[in-house]
């Protein structure tokens, strides 16, 4: 008996140099299978990454291909979908109107996603992929080079530890590059040294010399995977680096022209092969890497395990502990002090915990707060004078594995008035929020006081913590403890935000010892 219409969803990519579509169904085990994979050449990013606007011919053909998919998703009976553009629409100054032209055009719902969102979905995409493969010890390096932008994600097992995005597509490569610049070689020569000279700035965000192995995916490097050798139709492919590298040189060496000739690929196709694949060998360098891992995976397949109803709460559950491990990475790249990070975050959950209820709060609240208590400190690297200013900056300003902008933005807040002035309206980050960012952000804040007051002297002293209400008051009590004379003197003057936001005193108490 086939599965009913709502197993069956879409994801849609729309990119800088193509617009793609996978139909597929949730089988009866959770598994998902591709049903029908589509894709029409539609060159957005040359508009975006030129004059930093969607020409009309572009937005027709791109209406004119979702339209056809959207017939496709009407054939098939889909009901659960995602649509989303990534670099060359994010960029672009007539995104807006794009996106009301498709709904108008098509009914399609399309959402501009950023970097760290792709990031995500690629490597959610690859984990499945690599699902059944033999674990890769030490860090990898997992790099999508798309039109617009590369994804790099290094990871520590399957945990990513730094990320981001940056400006090494192939087609913004190629739009950076005059044509007049003389030969093919020459043209080459220049291009190698614009990625290297980007590759350089990368090395600031991500170790690339840690990475032990390299994933790499995306439809060039597939490309060359396919005429590399390996199992047909198989999730991944391993390429030895020198066969990489020996390909890539003698790619480089023939024009787009003679790329269609000699592989049959379509011209937009060809244009972006070299500009790719330089940027996957100038990576793949860096790293010490004996091999190119190419995966079949795709930022779609990242949506379609999304859709999918199986598993949700595990995906969720992997994904904030893929967050709190990029988090502490970042801790410990400005030399925190992890014991201490550790036990605010600790005593902030089981403070959280006795208030979730009555405020309403929910599982992506308790993460903005898990990754402020641990970094509420980083701005110590910077100095100690007014350190939680400078945490907010680092934090704002970082790359956080599964974190967008905006979350950022909320957790660098809270962060930031871990002590000293409360949130008042002369704050300019603190007023560009929200109303209800805002509030939240006074919560969470005043929650992290307390846990901060309790680990005082950096000394761990609070091991265990019971939390109980009394009336118009929290109860704190530690059994065991040592002399907590500085905790509550830290308390009495760090607890007035809590006081102000829900209304409650702070009381901290020692167990009675058991006779």
């Amino acid at each position: 008996m086939p599965n009913p219409p709502a197993a069956l969803m879409a994801a849609i990519d729309i990119g800088a140099s193509a617009i793609r579509m996978d139909v597929a169904e949730v089988r009866e085990d959770g598994g998902i299978r591709v049903l029908d994979s589509l894709k029409k050449g539609v060159q957005l990013g040359k508009d975006a990454f030129t004059t930093g606007t969607l020409s009309e011919e572009s937005i027709r053909s791109a209406c004119a291909a979702l339209q056809d998919f959207k017939r496709v998703m009407d054939t098939y009976g889909v009901l659960r979908y995602r649509a989303v553009a990534t670099s060359a629409v994010r960029e672009s100054s007539n995104s807006d109107r794009f996106l009301d032209r498709i709904l108008m055009s098509t009914g399609l719902d399309v959402e501009i996603i950023d970097g760290p969102e792709e990031n995500r979905l690629t490597l959610s995409a690859v984990l499945e992929a690599l699902r059944g493969a033999p674990a890769l010890e030490g860090k990898s390096l997992l790099v999508e080079v798309g039109g617009g932008s590369a994804d790099l994600t290094l990871l520590a097992g399957q945990e990513p530890v730094q990320s981001g995005t940056f400006p090494l597509g192939s087609i913004r490569l190629r739009a950076g590059v005059r044509p007049d610049v003389g030969t093919h070689d020459k043209w080459v020569r220049y291009l190698a040294r614009q990625i290297s000279n980007i590759i350089s700035t990368v090395k600031g965000s991500i170790a690339l010399a840690e990475a032990d192995h390299f994933i790499a995916l995306g439809g060039d490097v597939r490309f060359a995977g396919r005429i590399l050798g390996g199992p047909a139709g198989a999730a991944c492919r391993s390429i030895p680096r020198a066969a990489f590298e020996s390909f890539v040189e003698s790619v480089c060496k023939l024009t787009p022209e003679a790329l269609v000739r000699k592989y049959g690929l379509s011209y937009p196709d060809a244009e972006t092969l070299v500009p790719a694949l330089m940027v996957y060998v100038q990576l793949l360098r860096q790293t010490a890497a004996q091999e190119v891992i190419i995966t079949e995976a795709s930022i779609r397949a990242g949506i379609l395990q999304d859709l999918a109803p199986a598993e949700e709460s595990a995906r969720r559950s992997k994904l904030t502990q893929q967050i709190l491990s990029a988090a502490r990475s970042l801790g410990r790249k400005y030399q925190y002090d992890e014991e201490h990070a550790e036990r605010v975050r600790a005593l902030a959950e089981l403070i959280f915990d006795q208030l979730q209820a009555e405020q309403r709060f929910d599982e992506n609240h308790r993460l903005y707060l898990q990754v402020a208590s641990l970094l509420h400190d980083i701005g110590l690297f910077v100095g100690s004078r007014a350190h939680h200013k400078h945490s907010y900056y680092l934090i704002s300003q970082s790359d956080i594995f599964g974190l967008r902008p905006r979350e950022r933005e909320i957790i660098a807040n809270v962060a930031r008035y871990h002590r000293r002035a409360l949130p008042q309206r002369t704050h300019l980050p603190f007023v560009s929020l929200e109303r209800d960012e805002r509030t939240l952000v006074s919560k969470l804040a005043a929650i992290l006081r307390v846990a901060n007051a309790l680990d005082r002297e950096h000394l761990q002293k609070i091991r265990d913590l019971r939390v109980a209400r009394e009336g118009d008051q929290i109860v704190l009590t530690v059994p065991g403890a040592a002399d907590l004379t500085m905790e509550r003197l830290a308390l009495a003057t760090r607890s007035d935000l809590f006081r102000e936001v829900f209304g409650k005193r702070i009381i901290l108490r020692e167990a009675p010892q058991s006779v």
